[in-house]
């Protein structure tokens, strides 16, 4: 009796369907926990650039419209004066006198702007400035002034780097000094030649 060899029916089609990841997964697999890392810096990412930036403090002082303020004034920040003010100023910052502002002081800054009125003398580390409305009563002293048409000054104009606002109070304290001194002289040389003139005459 022969043998007949049937051939095998090949694998059927569907066994692949065992591979096929559900319809409710995404399309990317993780592969050994890989993407779940890769996310966190995203995240990060996104947090950082959606948090808002701090806002600066603010750093400028104001003398409001309506407003009367004397004695002095020492610091670093930015002045505006749209008041009144009556005293001294001594900044390392800018000063600005608005259109409703009157001031009556010596001002001393980086960077003084006017369009109100000054009665005192203004020193400037690097620019003066008078506004078309500018009213000033004194004298100005700085590396560069501007003093735009319509401003009204009666003063003298210097262009040079001021003394050092510590310094320029001492030098004019001890130019005060040697006047009274002068003064004190003569009341002195008086007396002493009275006092022969008194002796003659007994």
């Amino acid at each position: 009796m022969s043998r007949v060899r049937v051939p095998l029916p090949a694998p059927n089609k569907p066994t692949r369907r065992i591979f096929r990841k559900p319809a409710g997964e995404s399309s990317t697999m993780g592969l050994f926990g890989r993407d779940s890392q890769t996310n966190r810096p995203q995240q990060g990412q996104v947090n950082r650039t959606s948090s808002p930036s701090s806002p600066s403090p603010g750093s400028t002082t104001t003398i409001g419209e309506g407003t009367k303020i004397s004695g002095e004034i020492h610091g670093s920040t930015e002045i505006r004066i749209e008041g009144e003010f009556e005293g001294s100023i001594a900044i390392s910052g800018i000063v600005f006198v608005g259109g409703t502002g009157k001031v009556k002081a010596s001002v001393h800054a980086a960077t003084v702007n006017v369009a109100g009125r000054v009665d005192g003398d203004i020193f400037g580390d690097q620019i003066i400035e008078l506004e078309p409305s500018a009213v000033v009563t004194g004298n100005l002293l700085a590396p560069k002034i501007l003093i735009r048409e319509g401003a009204s000054l009666q003063g003298r104009v210097e262009m040079a780097s001021p003394a050092p606002k510590t310094s320029s109070a001492k030098n004019s304290q001890g130019k005060g000094k040697p006047g009274k001194g002068h003064a004190e002289k003569p009341v002195k040389n008086d007396g002493d030649n009275g006092q022969p003139g008194a002796g003659t005459k007994k």
